[in-house]
């Protein structure tokens, strides 16, 4: 399952299935179980019915409301000044010899 459809398609696992829903939230809305068993079923029902490599099959659900998408993408926005600063002054930084977080 897939919130990331760009980079679900770089990486083209064997097969996935892509919901446009904010990251955090591929089966759905909290608080909507019948919604999130029905993106669910349908997501296995994919194991049965991709018959090709690395498809990616759009499902048909839909968040009601964009302005959660709009406040992520804000939120996401101001927070990559923090990271760029805190990479930038070593804070959180990997070391290529061995792929272990610095601090």
């Amino acid at each position: 399952m897939s919130s990331a459809r760009d980079i679900t398609a770089k990486i083209r696992p064997p097969r996935a299935v892509f919901l446009n829903h904010p990251l955090g939230n591929a089966v759905g809305r909290p608080s909507e179980p019948d919604q999130q068993r029905a993106v669910l079923r349908t997501a296995l029902g994919l194991l049965e019915s991709a018959t090709e490599p690395g498809v990616i099959v759009d499902l048909a659900f839909r968040w009601p409301d964009d302005t959660c998408v709009l406040k992520l993408n804000e939120q996401y926005e101001r927070e990559a000044g923090i990271v760029l600063r805190q990479r930038s002054e070593g804070e959180y930084d990997v070391d290529p010899s061995t792929g272990e977080c610095r601090h």
